[in-house]
């Protein structure tokens, strides 16, 4: 089983996403923010992070930039509703492999954790 690790402060969306993975068969832990995303992310072996850009806390970059410390190779989607051109590119510089604007496309979602798993 894939477990995915969903930080998103927005808790209706956050369970309409973390709803759909599981539905398609992943374990999706959903977290508020950026400081849990990093103390699940230790606490827990995980498969794919998803991960909002802003978020209280600890927003998105910083806390990709200390998963991709703790785990370079780790697979990490980043998205947001509200975040500027320039946030969403640096989170591809820090090791995103896609940044998403929201709302976006959830079977388009689940075809990008698909291909990139496979990779």
């Amino acid at each position: 089983m894939v477990d995915i690790l969903l930080a998103e402060d927005d808790r209706n969306f956050g369970t309409v996403l973390k709803n759909e993975l599981m539905e398609e068969g992943y374990h999706v832990d959903r977290v508020p923010d950026g400081v849990e995303a990093v103390l699940n992310f230790v606490a827990k072996p995980y498969h794919f992070v998803l991960l909002d850009i802003r978020m209280p806390r600890l927003g998105g970059v910083d806390a990709l930039k200390i998963i991709k410390k703790i785990n370079p190779n780790i697979p990490v989607i980043s998205f947001s509703g509200n975040a500027g051109e320039s946030e969403m590119e640096e989170t591809i510089k820090c090791g995103a492999m896609k940044c998403l604007k929201k709302p976006f496309n959830l079977t388009q979602l689940k075809k990008y954790i698909d291909e990139i798993l496979e990779y």
